[in-house]
């Protein structure tokens, strides 16, 4: 569950955050979180101190009493490492948002793609960089998947379907196009064809028409993609 903490003295713009979350929500059923929003900063500040810290913050850069600096400043002051995006009409304080390691800015007013874009880069970020994991959406609710157990994702009559390397099979109500948001940061995901994902790391080869995958299946590949496939195949090949 990642939390996330926003914090603007101004209503209608957490209103609108909160909307915004919603959305992003319903778009990323995968992703789960959960938002606290204050728009008062010593009221964010007693709740980290009371309750521990947030893994995102966005915070208002201008406020009165105390600054989204200020707060960013005191957050890392506690030895936190969460990721942080400023809410500021201009970039002109750039300088002491890299002071306190922030990950970004929304310009207001905050466009929904911008927000996607920001907070979406932010979760990543806080993924384990040695062993990076997703949240799946299934019918029993969300499951911890680790990226590199991850053989397939198959999309057939309207679901979608996670092979993993032990060769459990697990159903899921994310969207293809959406799961592959998530995957293909990494080099070893691959989109050879518009129903399936494929983790090259499982692949022992490939002719014209198929992959062949270490547990014997075949999977299509798009006549437009098998260049690119191949090209992304070999490097994988050679840099492992």
């Amino acid at each position: 569950m990642i939390r996330i903490g926003i914090c603007d003295d101004r209503k209608e713009e957490i209103e609108k955050l909160q909307e915004y979350a919603t959305w992003f929500s319903n778009r990323h059923p995968e992703i789960a979180f959960m938002v606290d929003a204050f728009i008062s900063p010593y009221e964010l500040l007693q709740t980290v101190c009371d309750h521990g810290g947030y893994d995102l913050y966005l915070l208002d850069i201008i406020m009165p009493h105390l600054s989204g600096i200020d707060i960013a400043r005191r957050v890392r002051e506690r030895g936190e490492t969460a990721e942080i995006l400023f809410l500021t009409t201009s970039r002109e304080y750039a300088v002491e948002a890299f002071g306190v390691k922030a990950s970004g800015y929304l310009i207001k007013p905050v466009q929904k793609a911008d927000f996607e874009k920001e907070v979406l880069g932010c979760i990543r970020n806080l993924a384990p960089k040695e062993n990076p994991a997703i949240l799946l959406k299934t019918r029993d609710g969300l499951r911890k998947l680790q990226i590199l157990e991850v053989v397939t994702v198959e999309s057939f009559n309207h679901r979608r379907f996670c092979t993993l390397c032990d060769g459990t099979v697990i159903e899921t109500s994310a969207t293809l196009s959406s799961l592959f948001e998530q995957l293909k940061e990494y080099p070893y995901f691959f989109l050879p064809h518009r129903a399936y994902i494929v983790n090259l790391e499982y692949v022992n080869g490939l002719t014209s028409t198929d992959l062949i995958l270490t547990d014997g299946r075949q999977i299509p590949i798009s006549r437009n993609l098998y260049s690119k496939l191949k090209k992304a195949y070999m490097d994988y090949v050679f840099r492992a």
